[in-house]
């Protein structure tokens, strides 16, 4: 369960130090994974890049539906800047 958030169980990027949806350091907290068979996503899908204000990284997120990155998944820190967001088949 590495490659998942320990604290709210999003799935991490191979190289992601931080979840860039909650914040929490990789490694930390007490994920106890929920075994949900079904599930059901609505939307294109879309690529996001993001820059840190922090720590200037810059990285780009593929998600389906859309994507919410609050934190930097290098250092942890918000803000961060969406610089661009495209949809379609990628």
């Amino acid at each position: 369960m590495e490659d998942y958030c320990g604290n709210c169980g999003a799935q991490l990027g191979e190289k992601d130090k931080f979840c860039p949806y909650c914040g929490t350091r990789r490694g930390e907290g007490a994920f106890t994974p929920l075994f949900n068979p079904v599930t059901c996503i609505y939307g294109p899908p879309v690529k996001v890049q993001y820059k840190c204000n922090s720590c200037g990284n810059e990285w780009t997120a593929h998600a389906l539906g859309g994507d919410d990155s609050k934190y930097c998944p290098e250092c942890g820190k918000k803000p961060i800047t969406k610089i661009s967001e495209e949809y379609g088949v990628f």
